[in-house]
């Protein structure tokens, strides 16, 4: 599984039948920057952080279809995302006083 954030949309002139009214996307990688098209099972924008899996994992989450990449999950959070700045540190839990 890979973490990348949406680019922008992906048009196709010609596609399989397999990819006839599915919707791909623009991804680039947060850790390599590598750029890759994957379909988008949950409607994503440009910009936001996605989780998109690959090879077997994304012919199984599209039904099948002849795709290497598929966007998964829409990211709400993580305690640090790479190629961000790095996170605060975490705050102690303080102590109450008996």
């Amino acid at each position: 599984m890979l973490l990348a954030e949406v680019l922008g949309r992906v048009w196709a002139e010609r596609q399989l039948p397999d990819l006839d009214g599915r919707r791909m996307v623009l991804v680039r990688e947060l850790s390599t920057s590598a750029a890759h098209v994957a379909v988008d099972l949950i409607d994503v924008a440009a910009g936001n952080t996605v989780l998109v899996v690959t090879d077997e994992a994304a012919q199984t989450a599209t039904g099948g279809a002849a795709v290497d990449a598929a966007v998964v999950a829409l990211v709400a959070g993580a305690d640090q995302l790479p190629g961000t700045a790095k996170s605060p540190k975490p705050r102690r839990a303080e102590r109450t006083s008996p």
